[in-house]
């Protein structure tokens, strides 16, 4: 028992720097196809951490015209079910609740739940604090956004704090606050004149039909066709798209 206490107050004196690599986010960018304008697309939400933690919050930023589905706006994943010992040993499933504010625009959720150890294998179980999640990445929940038709690009922002009570096992997060910045577009992938999801042979004439045309794309299209990406449509263009056949 001694050992223990001297654990506990080892453990409750360490947490981690925050650190960019303690953030929840979108990733970098989100594009959305077209035919989702005017109806709904899903986008995961992934918390990264490099300690224990057990609660986190944000404030959430929308662009206009794209709206979080007022009922069932946001559906956890497995990231918010989290394995665990109960006090006599038998395995668990801690189901981790998400709070949402108005218009989703603030996401929270915490875990209250006391998780137990047997740290020295003597067959009797310590509490170790509460349930947490451990460093690594974490699919949190998925976003189910309304499209307008009118949408066309836009940031989402998060912004909100990751932070823990102590815990017997190792480090905490301690009021790590994050931003994450997300760009969402409306558009076809590079190449893919046609808007079919993939690059084939059919790029490759509707664009050259294009540029002698100036004819047969459509918005989105026309955006695709600089596939190369430096700013103007060309036979260079119609290259890169031949050349990412070949590979």
């Amino acid at each position: 028992m001694k050992k223990l206490q001297i654990l506990a107050a080892i453990a409750a004196l360490v947490s981690i720097n925050c650190s960019a690599l303690n953030s929840i986010t979108l990733g970098d960018s989100i594009r959305i196809h077209p035919v989702h304008l005017d109806g709904y697309s899903q986008h995961p939400v992934v918390m990264y951490n490099d300690g224990f933690c057990d609660s986190w919050t944000m404030g959430v930023a929308y662009p206009e015209g794209l709206m979080v589905k007022l009922v069932a706006g946001i559906s956890p994943l497995d990231g918010m079910s989290i394995p665990y010992h109960d006090r006599y040993g038998n395995k668990q499933i801690c189901t981790v609740e998400l709070n949402a504010g108005a218009a989703y625009r603030t996401i929270s959720s915490e875990i209250t739940t006391t998780g137990w150890w047997d740290y020295n294998e003597d067959g009797e179980w310590e509490p170790y604090g509460t349930v947490k999640w451990s460093a690594g990445a974490h699919n949190l929940f998925e976003f189910n956004f309304y499209i307008d038709p009118s949408f066309r690009c836009g940031y989402i922002l998060m912004d909100g704090r990751i932070t823990s009570g102590s815990d017997q096992r190792g480090a905490v997060l301690q009021d790590c606050r994050f931003l994450s910045k997300t760009w969402v577009w409306v558009g076809y992938m590079p190449g893919d004149v046609t808007g079919n999801e993939r690059i084939n042979i059919d790029d490759v004439s509707a664009l050259i039909s294009y540029l002698v045309t100036d004819e047969g794309l459509d918005e989105w299209g026309i955006v695709a066709a600089d596939a190369n990406r430096d700013g103007k449509t060309t036979i260079a263009d119609v290259t890169w798209i031949i050349n990412q056949l070949l590979i």
